[in-house]
């Protein structure tokens, strides 16, 4: 009899001496297994016919079958190619021979119950009901063929020490069966938490991947100074979103903000004050913006915003709205006040232009009008 496999926590395979393949683990859990229970149930039948005084081929031939056959299966299943199916073999094999000895000492009770039940066991949990219906077919097989060779005699008399001793060893098998069971039930319990703690761990660091993918992504999409796309961002939504636009008929206007005389406000008080003015209009900018909207630092005081669905009119007044605000800024520079305005340009599409670059166009010839005609003031493309 072989105890059922435990999940295979060390399950370094070994070579077999000769074809350097690797054995599998269940064949070497049942080299042990099958050599100790199969030298206790020699020793039950040896018990069992030792009142009988057999002719001494018998007793060659239990300590060939008890004593000898499991090294023998274990050399066969390691050397085999497949060697976890060459020890279910094995085991059908056992249910056999098992079955011819039941058969021939003529059913003594509890030694034929031990030699079925044992296969039964032991097949099951390797193979489920297909493995019991396996193993008693083989049992029977075996049983067949001693009565038919043997004859057949039906003694199921067992002696007191005999029975004793099979209730012992069914006991003791059964119990090691169970604590197997438990044993294996409760490492792949550990090894489904193991598994549930690691992929949880994966997961937390794949959501943290995802956050870094996203923030690097926003880094590189984003101006470092005033936290507005950049032109790269730009290049990459601009002829998205017109042919969004173009989809669903709708204009898309763009709007392009110069800070007036900025290079003055630079030179005069130093690029850190500079720094702050580019920061206080771009958050004007921002807060002028709906959702969908996009604002970009365009170049160094320059300010692209795209209004997707706004028509001309619309994003004209928008444009005055913030050159407003802009204006009202409370900004001063060592305790000099500051007057900040804007210049702005804006143009529409499909109005004014067609496709992204000819939009952008259009919005800086009219930024540019806006300057010539002295700053501080909208223009809109002609």
């Amino acid at each position: 009899m072989s105890k059922p496999p435990d999940p295979p926590t060390t399950t370094t395979p070994r070579a077999g001496p000769a074809s350097g393949r690797a054995s599998h683990w269940v064949v070497h859990m049942n080299h042990i297994n099958r050599s100790w229970s199969w030298a206790l149930l020699g020793l039950l039948v040896g018990l069992h016919l030792w009142p009988t005084a057999p002719v001494g081929w018998v007793w060659w031939a239990l300590f060939a079958q008890f004593v000898l056959y499991p090294q023998l299966a274990y050399l066969l299943a390691r050397r085999a190619r497949d060697a976890l199916d060459a020890e279910v073999r094995n085991m059908l094999f056992d249910a056999f021979i098992l079955g011819v000895w039941s058969a021939g000492m003529g059913f003594p009770l509890w030694i034929a119950f031990l030699f079925g039940i044992g296969p039964c066991l032991n097949l099951v949990a390797f193979q489920g009901g297909r493995g019991v219906l396996k193993a008693l077919a083989a049992h029977g097989l075996g049983m067949v063929l001693a009565g038919v060779v043997l004859g057949w005699r039906f003694e199921p008399h067992t002696s007191l020490p005999v029975t004793l001793l099979s209730m012992a060893s069914l006991s003791a098998y059964l119990v090691v069966f169970g604590l197997s069971a438990q044993t294996r039930a409760t490492k792949l319990n550990q090894m489904r938490q193991r598994l549930r703690r690691n992929e949880q761990a994966l997961q937390a660091q794949l959501d943290e991947i995802r956050l870094l993918q996203s923030q690097l992504k926003e880094e590189v999409d984003r101006d470092h100074l005033t936290g507005l796309y950049n032109r790269r961002h730009l290049a990459a939504t601009i002829d998205r979103e017109l042919a969004r636009c173009a989809r669903d008929d709708a204009p898309i206007s763009a709007m392009m903000v110069d800070i007036d005389h900025f290079k003055l406000i630079n030179d005069g008080h130093g690029h850190p004050v500079g720094d702050e003015v580019l920061k206080a209009v771009a958050e004007v900018i921002s807060q002028a913006l709906r959702a969908g909207d996009i604002a970009c630092r365009y170049g160094g005081e320059e300010f692209l915003l795209l209004l997707p669905g706004m028509p001309l009119g619309a994003a004209e007044a928008r444009a005055h709205d913030i050159r407003r605000q802009v204006a009202l800024l409370n900004l001063s520079a060592h305790g000099v006040a500051l007057q900040v305005h804007v210049s702005v340009g804006v143009a529409e599409a499909p109005q004014n232009a067609t496709d992204s670059a000819s939009l952008v166009r259009q919005a800086d010839a009219a930024l540019y009008r806006a300057k010539h005609l002295g700053r501080n003031r909208v223009e809109i493309s002609a």
